[in-house]
This record gives C-alpha cells, structure tokens and sequence, in this order.
C-alpha cells in the first residue's frame, strides 16, 4: 500500500516537473516575441508619425464605438 503512494507521488512530482519545464518554455518564447515586438515598434516609431495619424483616421467602427462607451462609462462614474 505505501509502496503505491511512494509511486503516486512520484508521478506526480514528475507530472509537475514536465508542467514546470512546459511552462518555463512558454515564458521564454513570449519574452523572445515580446523582445522581438519592442525592437520592431522601435525601429517603426524612428520614422515620422504620419502613418499611426492616417492609421487613426482609419478606425474601425466597433474601435470607434468602444471609446465612445468608454467615455460614456467614465462620465457615469465621475456622477456617481
């Protein structure tokens, strides 16, 4: 009986172990795309700000729609 807790709890000490390793992979690959995504954001942002103004000009209506409510929500909230 004990002998098959002792192999219980190996297995799962393994199990968390692998979950562990899993999990610390996935962390480094985001941290690498994040890394990735701040040095292409900063090599985009050199340039002059006329595309993110013309890229404001091209909002999206729900983008649009959802500030509107979120204005809407912050001037309910000041009331209140």
């Amino acid at each position: 009986m004990a002998n098959n807790n002792n192999d219980d709890l190996r297995r799962q000490m393994e199990a968390q172990k692998q979950t562990s390793r899993a999990q610390k992979e996935a962390l480094n690959n985001i941290q690498q795309m994040l890394a990735q995504l701040l040095t292409n954001q900063n090599t985009n942002d050199t340039g002059s700000n006329h595309n993110e103004e013309e890229h404001n000009d091209y909002e999206c209506p729900k983008t649009k729609k959802l500030k509107e409510s979120s204005l809407i929500d912050a001037e309910i909230t000041k009331g209140i």
